[in-house]
């Protein structure tokens, strides 16, 4: 029964990360509107799946490190109890994060349950100077070198981009829009009236534009406006 349990657990705090994580690598996509809502979830999953899958061969040493070992005494390690209160922690932190809508990270999740599960257990005998280099530290300078290397990429292919001349263009639209107007009182607050129409000039991009108005528009681009 406590191996079906430890099963079933692992399950939830798959689902947990899952239900956390699966748009975070997309995000981006969907954005700036390179993919629409369908197809970044659809790539999410793909390549979560794929990820899931390597990890079996190449997340050897990250596994035994979240396994405790070296924060907690041995006696915990591979314990079925440990590992059940573990993924049940991490996991229960995580899905009531993504309800609430609370930031959360799973790494974090199951830092936190494994520290929390060993203060449970064992109190003052949690490593906590492993626990300052081999998970704070990492997860502090973790952000800074994203930042670092996602600026070194950005410059690298914004430079390719405008040296092979490709350039994203602005459009005018030009239209007629009509608004609703609520009547001053004392008439009835459900009062309302249409506006007469009104030209109105828009500088957007051209997907905008034409999600802009509803009727017929005119779009015409800026030679030597471009987008940096």
């Amino acid at each position: 029964m406590l191996l079906i349990a430890l099963f079933l657990a692992t399950c939830f705090l798959a689902y947990s990360n899952g239900a956390n994580d699966n748009f975070k690598g997309v995000a981006s996509l969907y954005g700036c509107r390179a993919a629409n809502y369908r197809t970044a979830i659809t790539w999410a999953t793909i390549t979560t799946f794929a990820g899931s899958i390597a990890s079996i061969f190449l997340a050897q040493a990250l596994l035994k490190k979240f396994s405790g070992k070296g924060l907690v005494p041995d006696t915990l390690v591979g314990s079925e109890q440990f590992l059940l209160a573990v993924a049940l922690g991490a996991a229960i932190t995580v899905i009531l994060a993504t309800v609430l809508g609370f930031p959360i990270s799973t790494t974090h999740g199951i830092t936190g349950a494994i520290v929390g599960c060993g203060l449970v257990a064992v109190g003052t005998g949690v490593n906590f100077g492993a626990l300052g280099k081999g998970f704070v530290l990492p997860l502090l300078l973790s952000p800074v070198l994203a930042i670092a290397l996602g600026a070194l990429l950005y410059f690298v292919f914004r430079s390719l981009r405008l040296i092979c001349g490709v350039r994203k263009e602005w459009c005018i639209c030009v239209g007629t829009e009509e608004r609703v107007v609520a009547l001053p009182q004392p008439g009835s607050i459900l009062s309302m009236r249409s506006a007469p129409p009104a030209i109105s000039l828009t500088i957007d991009e051209q997907e905008n534009c034409r999600e802009r108005y509803a009727g017929s528009s005119i779009v015409s681009e800026i030679a030597g406006t471009y987008y940096r």
